[in-house]
């Protein structure tokens, strides 16, 4: 009888009070990414699967707009704040594209592990080198420095 007592005094304590276990924080990797001509710096970086991933774009170049173009952004459901335009390509290839000055951000959760490319696509900026890439990783994998 005491011992049926306890648990449902357990249980009303945990009612009123709720559990003290919560859900991990989901992981936030900001990266900040300046877009200039004809470069992205940086141009390679790493997430995990899992992470809530924002790119703080930032156009520095004063003369031209400049582009974040990735198939990779129609894998995911993204969202675009700040001064960023979105857009999609011909191919149905989805963009962010940043005037002269300007700052914006891509936000997205990482899935899907691999390495994927991203270009500037405006005019002829991608063969001119302004192109980068970045892996998605297993969640909680950190690769081990030499």
């Amino acid at each position: 009888m005491r011992l049926r007592l306890s648990a449902a005094a357990a249980v009303v304590m945990m009612l009123l009070f709720g559990l003290s276990v919560g859900s991990p924080a989901q992981a936030r990797h900001v990266i900040k990414i300046a877009l200039s001509s004809y470069k992205f710096d940086p141009n390679l970086f790493f997430v995990n699967e899992g992470e809530t991933v924002v790119l703080q774009l930032e156009n520095i170049d004063p003369e031209r707009p400049h582009s974040f173009d990735s198939p990779y952004l129609s894998t995911v459901d993204f969202s675009v704040s700040g001064q960023a335009k979105q857009g999609v390509t011909k191919d149905g290839t989805k963009y962010v594209e940043l005037e002269p000055g300007q700052k914006g951000e891509l936000t997205f959760v990482a899935k899907g592990r691999g390495q994927y490319g991203f270009i500037c696509a405006l005019y002829n900026h991608a063969s001119r080198g302004q192109t980068g890439a970045f892996v998605v990783w297993p969640a909680g994998y950190h690769p081990p420095t030499p």
